[in-house]
């Protein structure tokens, strides 16, 4: 296994990987070049389903799939689509956000497989949460540590979106109450596998600050969004044919641009199922 950086803060392109053929010792290797790199690229890769099922599962249990209809002979796969007379309309992922977070316990590493892929546009961005945390000076780091984050679905799921995803005729999506509901995480947590601290944070599933002064809250999302989100902290993943990228929920935060009118895209995504997030103080 060859692994070669992406940027110079994070990501990795890893070469000489067949991921349907894996032996223990080269999917801990694997997993734990993830952990380490937050975002890997195996390219030419060409899974179906059933194979990139197979695989995550082997990374573990698979991840809790609310709102969003999956295949019905792989309940752990969401086809990702957009078919190309969509035009400019909504596109799944086309905001900041880290896969699920407002779930008690949200998803380890996400598995996203390239199917179909327009000739431009349609990337996927990605940002280290580990990266903008270190960027931080220990006065805020230490403000920043006591703090918990409102996360919640309802501006994304809640049922007055339904009009949004119902626009979307490559996938079913379903709206309702439950994305109401509202859960609350550590803003600075340590992560389970490498020990790191890192923000949890992500603008469209952190909707407060819990104890905080509303007005003091607002300015602090918008501070961490301008600034997590910044071009240093960030790798911006251009999909070709055959690639698999892995992620690690738990150190990122990522969007999927919406460039590509007029050409059809399709990736298929599966998540492993993660632990509840770990305060870091």
């Amino acid at each position: 296994m060859i692994t070669t950086p992406v940027t110079g803060v994070f990501g990795a392109e890893v070469h000489g990987l067949d991921l349907t053929d894996l032996d223990d010792a080269a999917l801990t290797e694997l997993r734990a070049t993830v952990c380490a790199n937050e975002v890997v690229v195996v390219r030419g890769q060409r899974l179906s389903a059933a194979e990139q099922s197979a695989f995550s599962r082997r990374l573990g249990p698979s991840g809790e799939v609310p709102f969003v209809a999956t295949m019905s002979e792989f309940p752990d796969v969401i086809r990702v689509v957009k078919e190309a007379d969509e035009g400019k309309a909504f596109n799944f992922g086309g905001a900041w956000h880290s896969d699920f977070s407002f779930q008690s316990s949200p998803p380890s590493f996400t598995i996203l497989a390239a199917v179909d892929v327009p000739p431009w546009g349609g990337d996927t961005v990605f940002a280290s949460m580990t990266a903008a945390w270190a960027a931080l000076d220990a006065g805020m780091q230490n403000t920043l540590r006591e703090l918990v984050a409102v996360h919640t679905a309802r501006d994304a799921y809640s049922r007055r979106m339904q009009p949004i995803h119902s626009g979307m005729r490559g996938m079913t999506i379903v709206c309702d109450d439950s994305a109401d509901g509202e859960q609350r995480h550590p803003l600075v947590c340590r992560h389970p596998e490498t020990d790191r601290e890192v923000l949890f944070y992500n603008r469209a599933y952190v909707r407060d600050i819990d104890a905080m002064d509303r007005s003091e809250a607002v300015a602090l999302m918008e501070f961490l969004h301008a600034h997590t989100t910044e071009a240093r902290f960030t790798y911006r993943h251009r999909w070709q044919s055959g690639d698999v990228v892995i992620w690690d929920n738990r150190s990122t935060q990522h969007l999927a641009l919406n460039d590509y009118a007029g050409f059809r895209r399709e990736l298929h995504r599966t998540t492993v199922a993660g632990t509840a997030p770990i305060a870091a103080r």
